[in-house]
């Protein structure tokens, strides 16, 4: 809500300024933007300390090029996997380094902060946030990478259920014509 306040207060006070006939010309002054960015360390840290805290049987799929195997993950084995994902780029300098925009959508009552790197050649490429229209909680956050790995190029995307699961998709490929697809799903507490 805090966030959709200050965005909605921004766009008001901007609209009043645009509509001021005569600005004093001497006055200059350098403004900073104080609208703050979705905090999404914070977002992974509260969901590995949910976990952390329950008892939740933890459950992970990973097929590769149809190949498919399942097995239980510990507490520190789910921490660590997920470290692995989350510490993909998103620093503490994530504000300078991305693009907001933000889109209400009315037929999912949900708001979406859209993040795009400044860089286009930044290692993620995206970051979609899904905020609940009423409790202004993330439901779901989309993170699309691309990268190289020694000779192989890697597209991963990692899509996010709060307080429920995740699920990695990721597409190689290298110049010699290798190809192939991964995807791991991690369940904890995703039930119908």
């Amino acid at each position: 809500m805090k966030i959709v306040s200050l965005f909605l207060f921004v766009v008001l006070m901007s609209t009043l300024a645009c509509n001021i006939s005569n600005p004093p010309k001497h006055a200059s002054t350098t403004t900073s933007d104080t609208v703050p960015y979705y905090p999404i360390s914070e977002f992974f840290a509260t969901q590995i300390q949910f976990v952390d805290l329950r008892n939740f049987y933890i459950y992970k799929t990973f097929m590769k090029d149809g190949e498919k195997d399942s097995s239980g993950l510990s507490k520190q084995a789910f921490i660590t996997l997920v470290h692995t994902y989350y510490d993909t780029g998103i620093t503490t300098s994530f504000r300078t380094q991305y693009k907001e925009t933000v889109f209400h959508d009315l037929s999912t009552k949900s708001y979406t902060l859209h993040y795009s790197p400044m860089d286009p050649n930044a290692k993620v490429q995206s970051i979609d946030v899904l905020l609940d229209e009423d409790t202004q909680m993330a439901k779901r956050i989309l993170i699309r990478s691309v990268f190289d790995k020694g000779d192989t190029s890697i597209t991963e995307n990692i899509n996010w259920n709060a307080y429920k699961s995740f699920q990695v998709s990721r597409s190689l490929k290298t110049n010699k014509g290798y190809h192939s697809t991964e995807l791991m799903f991690v369940k904890w507490n995703d039930k119908p």
